[in-house]
């Protein structure tokens, strides 16, 4: 086996045991959550079948969008604190971590003061989401929507 299937194998691994890591919390807290886990359409089915074609894509999507999940008010600031402790000791990294390096990515696009792609596009928008209501951020929040808004109209 080449050492990139080796890791590309062990990062599959990581990210699969991250988002297994999340629903075993998310039921310890609140069983009724059971049908968000093991459901049809569940995260357990969406697991089973990126298993099937070992998509480390998929499973990277798949990590984002349970970290989002998680971050939505979904859990009480104490669950919250739980579960980065959690994530922290099994992986040595946690959701809020994850959220620092949006932070840095965001303030690196300000500071160029243009998105390039629709990834860093994604990025902004959901932070500019995050922050819509909060009067304190309005000056941040436009700047966040002037470069959406140029993204989405490119020059001519």
């Amino acid at each position: 086996m080449k050492i990139n299937n080796l890791k590309k194998d062990s990062d599959y691994s990581v990210l699969r045991q991250w988002c297994v890591t999340i629903c075993d919390f998310l039921l310890s807290i609140n069983s009724e959550l059971s049908n968000l886990v093991y459901g049809k359409y569940g995260v357990m089915e969406v697991i089973g079948n990126i298993d099937k074609t070992h998509s480390l894509r998929k499973m990277k999507a798949l990590y984002k969008e349970m970290n989002i999940l998680v971050g939505e008010d979904m859990l009480s600031p104490k669950q919250t604190d739980d579960l980065n402790q959690l994530l922290k000791e099994k992986f040595g990294h946690n959701i809020a971590d994850e959220k620092d390096k949006e932070t840095e990515i965001i303030q690196k696009i300000i500071k160029r003061g243009k998105i390039r792609n629709d990834r860093e596009f994604e990025l902004v928008k959901r932070r500019e989401e995050e922050i819509w209501e909060d009067g304190s951020q309005m000056e941040y929040a436009e700047t966040l929507r002037r470069m959406m808004g140029d993204y989405e109209v490119p020059e001519v």
